[in-house]
């Protein structure tokens, strides 16, 4: 509500009294727009446009802004999907898995259930780790090739890949 219309309705000044006060301001307004030289007008005229163009070119700026934003986000959202369907295509870990297999996962030492063939095989680089939810502590094991792929799409997804050793056997690993 104005404070024309909070005016009348209190009743401090009356309806003729509004009416003359915005037919003055109306007049004075004119007055001021005549007494101006066309040079002053259009240059009042030209600076608005300039100034609507700025506003329009920064909002322009702002939407490519947030519309990169959100294919990044998009792009990343299909990338992890891909990852999921790639690692449980070829998920490696076994249910009757006893041994653990500690290795390091940033500033933390994580571990996950593996038998002593998939233990030789990472140690060997043939096998990776991946890690697939950090809320669960979800680490699966996949094929070298799939570590790599994985590596390729969502680097940060991979827990561990050790270079594939080609002076080592599997004979060398004796009676562990």
């Amino acid at each position: 509500m104005s404070l024309r219309d909070q005016l009348l309705k209190a009743g401090l000044v009356s309806a003729d009294a509004v009416q003359k006060a915005e037919k003055d301001r109306k007049q004075q307004k004119h007055q001021q727009q005549k007494q101006q030289s066309p040079s002053q007008r259009d240059a009042q005229k030209l600076e608005a446009e300039r100034q609507r163009q700025a506003e329009a070119e920064a909002k322009r700026q702002r939407d490519r802004e947030l519309n990169a934003k959100r294919e990044a986000e998009k792009q990343r959202q299909a990338n992890l999907a891909r990852v999921r369907q790639l690692v449980e295509a070829h998920r490696l870990n076994d249910a009757r898995a006893e041994d653990r297999y500690n290795f390091p996962d940033g500033r933390f030492v994580r571990s996950v259930r593996v038998t002593a063939a998939q233990r030789r095989q990472i140690a060997l680089g043939q096998i990776g780790i991946v890690r697939m939810d950090a809320k669960n502590f979800d680490f699966a094991l996949v094929p070298r090739a799939e570590a790599l792929k994985v590596q390729e799409i969502v680097p940060e997804r991979l827990a561990l890949l050790y270079e594939e050793s080609d002076g080592l056997e599997e004979d060398d690993w004796g009676d562990w």
